[in-house]
């Protein structure tokens, strides 16, 4: 049996209604194993902490989302700091810039600017949320070097393979999410094909861009289809760089 990690999953989504749990057991006789929970709110990180010590396979990585920037205080920043400590975080995000809602870019930026030396801090990766933003953003991963000292994820990708294979030189990973199943997808077929294997890691983005988690499986069936590989290849070589980017 294949073993998956979907890197990014947000089971404690208001939208849930905390029923997030519900959708582990199927998740898990699918072969999805372990599961990152990305922060959204400040609110939320005390409940996703919960839930990953609560269930076995599942991880945290608390941050602050672009568009709730507002919510940035020194009592957050205390707040990221100590969760930072705990065993079951295992990275910070979904931290990044979001031009399109939100507060404005230059307070979008200083709450990313302090996450990402939190991240610095504690030797987390990051989990990074980008959405028209892109050229802001690599200017200030490459300043602060965060690929190379952290490495991390670009969620949700779906850019050209010129983009990805900055990001790749820069130190981070592909997340590859239910955007390649979409008929319409062009550019994110052809990064997935030229990539380096060892860029490639899964995930839903449930619930925004997937009802289920086992819709991380559609996913790597089409991974492997794309680069000729067997579903068991393709599990066992994102489930290695996934390990890779949060050290379990």
């Amino acid at each position: 049996m294949f073993s998956l990690i979907d890197s990014h999953i947000h089971l404690d989504a208001p939208e849930l209604a905390g029923t997030g749990t519900d959708l582990l057991p199927p998740a898990r006789l699918s072969g999805i194993d372990k599961f990152i929970i990305p922060g959204v709110r400040v609110s939320g990180w005390r409940g996703m902490l919960a839930l990953a010590q609560q269930q076995p396979g599942v991880f945290a990585a608390p941050g602050l989302h672009p568009v709730f920037a507002e919510q940035w205080s020194a009592a957050a920043e205390r707040q990221l700091r100590e969760l930072s400590s705990e065993p079951q975080v295992v990275a910070i995000g979904e931290i990044g810039l979001d031009a399109v809602a939100g507060p404005p870019l230059a307070e979008q930026e200083q709450v990313l600017r302090e996450q990402l030396q939190i991240a610095l801090d504690a030797g987390l990766p990051v989990l990074l949320h980008n959405r028209k933003a892109t050229g802001r953003l690599l200017d200030i991963l490459r300043e602060l070097d965060i690929g190379r000292q952290l490495g991390g994820i670009w969620h949700g990708f779906s850019g050209s393979l010129s983009l990805a294979q900055q990001l790749v030189q820069l130190g981070f990973k592909i997340g590859v999410g239910p955007i390649l199943l979409c008929e319409t997808a062009r550019k994110l077929p052809q990064a997935v094909v030229e990539l380096p294997a060892a860029a490639l890691v899964l995930e839903t983005d449930l619930p925004d861009m997937a009802e289920q988690p086992e819709t991380l499986v559609a996913v790597a069936q089409k991974v492997a289809e794309l680069r000729g590989w067997s579903l068991e290849e393709t599990a066992r070589i994102t489930t290695e760089n996934a390990r890779q980017v949060f050290g379990f």
